[in-house]
């Protein structure tokens, strides 16, 4: 039976929700699904009589956007899932999701580390750099919550001030509430950590909401959130080609190595599912290999 495309939307990021993926999952992959019923729509194509044709040509506009290697792969590969949920629906007659081959992530740039007396420098550059002490704090600590604790971007972004806890023993801890994959955890951290949060509430005046705020007062923003750290490598000096905010997590993990933490409790650590993907998170240098055999 012929449905209307335009229903699809709402029902497949519910489908999403219903399957627990992420919110930023379901935000990427809603957004694409949109751009392809717009495409339908605007080309008065009929979605029921949807073609590999059609589809290879939607695929090639875009292609002619000059996306990067992995943008145009995640685009590819999102349109295919989607279009696999329109013929389990019955939104399409053709399972058009088979005849398109999945389009493999393209060998990024490594990601790069920050060393120690590197962290030292990025730490004394946010403590007597020129500027309001609020923001002095806030800074000193998204770079601590990445660099000692090796929080994601988006688990830096989501902090509200009720995920602030102290157990039993009145040791401060972090709880990570439906992070990537729908998982959560608890992050403890240390008491000079949990000071420099408790005076920046302070000085924030606010109880409730984000913890991590922009410069209005509303929740950080991603794009801010990567905008600060980048400022601050460059100011500081330390900066180098591949330095994002994504790094502080990597150096959290290789400075959990070099102190002899085993693979199993870095990966809970991170709050990976997978140890192969806690392993992509090591550095291994020179120096590594020597001491493995000297």
């Amino acid at each position: 039976m012929k449905m209307n495309i335009s229903t699809s939307y709402t029902e497949y990021r519910n489908h999403l929700r219903i399957k627990n993926k992420a919110d930023s999952t379901i935000a990427d992959y809603s957004a694409n699904s949109l751009k392809l019923i717009n495409y339908l729509i605007q080309n008065d194509i009929d979605s029921y009589k949807l073609n590999i044709k059609h589809i290879e040509g939607y695929l090639s506009k875009s292609r002619k956007k000059r996306l990067s290697g992995n943008t145009y792969a995640k685009f590819v590969n999102c349109t295919r899932m989607f279009l696999g949920f329109l013929h389990d629906r019955g939104y399409i007659r053709e399972d058009i999701a088979k005849k398109i081959e999945p389009v493999k992530k393209v060998q990024t740039i490594e990601r790069v580390i920050l060393f120690e007396e590197e962290i030292r420098t990025v730490e004394n550059y946010i403590k007597n750099r020129d500027s309001k002490e609020i923001y002095n704090l806030r800074d000193l600590i998204i770079f601590y919550l990445g660099i000692n604790c090796g929080l994601r971007r988006q688990e830096i972004i989501n902090l509200n001030w009720n995920n602030l806890e102290l157990d039993e023993k009145g040791n401060p801890y972090i709880k990570i509430i439906k992070s990537k994959g729908k998982k959560s955890r608890i992050v403890y951290i240390s008491y000079t950590l949990y000071d420099l949060i408790k005076d920046y509430r302070k000085r924030l005046r606010r109880y409730k909401g984000a913890i991590i705020r922009g410069n209005y007062g509303k929740r950080i923003t991603k794009q801010s959130l990567q905008n600060i750290t980048g400022r601050i490598y460059k100011q500081s000096g330390v900066y180098k080609k591949g330095l994002n905010i994504h790094s502080l997590r990597h150096t959290y993990a290789e400075r959990q190595r070099k102190k002899g933490t085993d693979i199993v409790t870095i990966s809970t650590l991170l709050g990976h599912s997978r140890l192969d993907t806690t392993m992509a998170y090591f550095h291994v240098n020179r120096d590594d290999l020597i001491s493995a055999v000297l």
